[in-house]
């Protein structure tokens, strides 16, 4: 059991790590061309493996919480009960951001595989991927206001909000001009913004641990839901962008720029 779970966070970290350079080739790649869609599918198969070795460990923590992290440790009953609560508190933020980013994901991968046909989006294993998203983060969320953590609490409401939103999407009755576009944006972008949150929450804490010694406590809320405050704007910027573009506003726009210049 702990083999499985260090074994787990090995590749987690050694995965997860190749993800965060990965995702922003084909952020800069022109879209549609080989690299962008070579890298795209690179960065969506490390994610799979990110967000499920992530499940796997927050699973054994929920399940078996001193096996996992206090093994062989001597301790009092209220030790142990207040480990227990602590180490499934976090397994329980771990597991909602594992299926945020699987999640994620998935529906940005088939809709860009889909593009308007929806048939995959809506089969009963990715429908019931986006309704456990939501399941997952209502649980986060009462434990949020449980334990007064607002970092819980924030991220329980983006979960709830964007699992509803994969919902709606896939079983709306029309889609807009290449709306399918801009759910494939939102998607990766979306597990971008789990990989470099789970990095700092996990990864970069020690190091900012040691750069800002006790002063981190007061600033780690900011630094956690930086990625998120970045890349919802980014998701809000592009989504109103390719809209624009794709219902004729954009076309329409630069032909009169280029009328009014040459005439």
């Amino acid at each position: 059991m702990l083999f499985i779970h260090q074994y787990a966070l090995y590749l987690h970290i050694a995965i997860g790590s190749c993800a965060l350079i990965a995702f922003w080739i084909p952020v800069f790649t022109h879209k549609g061309n080989l690299d962008h869609k070579r890298f795209g599918r690179y960065f969506a198969y490390a994610m799979y493996a990110v967000s499920l070795s992530g499940i796997t460990m927050a699973s054994l923590d929920l399940l078996f919480p001193l096996a996992t992290h206090a093994a062989g440790a001597s301790l009092s009953a209220e030790q142990a009960a207040r480990a227990v609560t602590e180490i499934r508190g976090f397994a329980l933020f771990l597991l909602s951001l594992s299926i945020l980013v699987l999640n994620s994901t998935r529906q940005g991968w088939l809709t860009i595989k889909h593009k308007a046909d929806r048939s995959a989006l809506r089969a009963p294993v990715h429908t019931a991927l986006c309704t456990s998203l939501i399941v997952v983060g209502i649980a986060l969320f009462i434990n949020g206001l449980a334990s007064g953590s607002a970092l819980f609490i924030i991220f329980a409401i983006l979960q709830v909000v964007s699992g509803v939103n994969c919902l709606r999407y896939n079983f709306k009755q029309e889609l807009g001009p290449k709306e399918w576009w801009i759910q494939h944006l939102g998607g990766f972008i979306g597990s971008g913004i789990g990989a470099y949150t789970a990095f700092l929450i996990f990864g970069g804490r020690h190091l900012f641990e040691s750069i800002f010694g006790d002063s981190f406590s007061d600033i780690s809320l900011v630094l956690w839901i930086t990625p998120g405050v970045i890349g919802g704007l980014a998701i809000t910027y592009l989504s109103r962008h390719y809209r624009r573009r794709f219902s004729g506003e954009w076309a329409i726009k630069h032909a009169k720029l280029r009328t009014e210049m040459f005439n």
